[in-house]
């Protein structure tokens, strides 16, 4: 059992463990290596009792506190927070090594968070950032583009790739309302400035505000939100989405998660004396993901696929209708309990509905790349650092829409 726990098939020494447990239990170094097969294979609640055994009658002091620290871990996973923070006082109180002090330290951050969760209660964030983007409009940088009716054409400047410095500034509030463990409803505003200091043409402003309901147990669990967005471009009115969040998670044995999304949503664009139809470009949407993520001791990964319908809603629009598919992997590490850095990369194919008026000798086709990597310092449980660079190159089949742009930016986050 000792040789299939070392090769991290736990569920495989859980299941020779239980063969045996009318023979061996009782045993301590038995007892000792069953929870361990249990707790990794998600069976927290059979593990309290093989660890309580060990953690009164093993003779030796050392895996006394090691049965007793996983005991711990068993408490929090099966939301017996009390006896769960009882135990890791109890451990902490007898000056254990550095690295046993931290991550008893992040256990009991963690259960804290979780009583907060248990009450009802409003919290308030503000993130300012400052940062660079080479390319605010996602615009091309080839001047000349040519077109099947009057040739090459020659793009004015605001038509072009524009470098620019930022500021960013974004406001959370949230209101939680549990109403036990296993439910609880959520409502939350955000509303997010984002201001280029060369020029305010391309500033994107939005609010957003969040009505969502969360249920479900240990394994499932099951969200379902209402969403309102307003967006402005140079602070006027540009577009508004409302939108309906249907989300699954299963919890599997291992650290292993999948889930599926279900997101439908319509934008209405808004007409203006500049741009009076604008309103060509409105579409309804329905976006559909799944997601498998692992997590171990340090790390976190999620592979995620998706794919999206999006149907234009006037016919001299249908060339704005498209339908795009891919996928993304994401990397979370966990450094220690205050450095996180975090990586991800995407990509996705989007094939339109119909020929572009303008470029009609051939339907669009894109193929875009994005890359992210970033790294979050928790210096308290109020405040944080954010450092973050993104990197997304766009490939069309026609040349207006081809791009690439590079961000990045330093952010503080103050939660109150």
């Amino acid at each position: 059992m000792n040789t299939l726990i070392e090769a991290e098939r736990y569920q495989d020494a859980y299941e020779l463990a239980n063969s045996n447990l009318e023979l061996w239990e009782g045993d301590t170094e038995f007892d000792f290596l069953y929870g361990i097969a249990a707790i990794e294979s998600g069976y927290a609640n059979e593990s309290v009792y093989a660890f309580e055994r060990v953690a009164n009658t093993a003779e030796r002091n050392v895996t006394r506190q090691r049965a007793r620290l996983e005991l711990a871990r068993a408490h929090l996973l099966t939301n017996n927070l009390a006896a769960s923070e009882t135990l890791f006082k109890e451990v902490l109180a007898t000056n254990p090594p550095e690295n046993v002090r931290e991550n008893i330290q992040a256990f009991l951050t963690l259960i804290n968070e979780r009583k907060s969760n248990r009450q009802a209660g409003f919290e308030f964030s503000i993130a300012p950032a400052i940062g660079h983007d080479d390319n605010v409009n996602s615009a091309t940088s080839n001047g000349l583009i040519d077109t099947p009716l009057i040739g090459e054409i020659e793009l004015n400047a605001d038509g072009l790739k524009t470098p620019d410095d930022f500021t960013d500034l974004a406001l959370n509030l949230a209101y939680k309302k549990p109403f036990s463990r296993d439910r609880s409803l959520d409502v939350a505003v955000i509303a997010n400035r984002h201001d280029n200091r060369s020029s305010d043409q391309f500033d994107i402003d939005y609010v957003l505000g969040d009505v969502s309901y969360g249920y479900g147990n240990q394994t499932h669990r099951f969200r379902h939100s209402l969403q309102v967005q307003q967006v402005y471009l140079d602070r006027a009115s540009f577009l508004h989405t409302y939108r309906f969040n249907n989300s699954w998670q299963r919890a599997g044995n291992n650290g292993w998660y999948q889930g599926l999304a279900l997101a439908v949503s319509t934008t209405r664009n808004v007409n203006t004396t500049a741009a009076p139809n604008n309103d060509l470009k409105d579409t309804n949407q329905s976006l559909l993901s799944a997601s498998l993520t692992k997590l171990s001791a340090n790390f976190t990964n999620t592979l995620t696929l998706f794919y999206a319908d999006e149907r234009a809603l006037h016919t001299r629009g249908k060339h704005n209708g498209r339908q795009y598919y891919g996928l993304a992997h994401s990397v979370l590490w966990r450094l220690n309990n205050t450095h996180t850095p975090y990586a991800r990369v995407s990509l996705q194919s989007t094939d339109y509905d119909s020929k572009h008026p303008v470029f009609f000798n051939d339907i669009r086709e894109d193929n875009n790349l994005s890359a992210t990597l970033g790294w979050t310092w928790q210096y308290s449980s109020r405040f944080s650092v954010n450092g973050e660079m993104s990197y997304n190159e766009a490939d069309s089949n026609i040349t207006l829409f081809e791009y690439t742009r590079f961000k990045y930016q330093l952010g503080l986050q103050f939660q109150l």
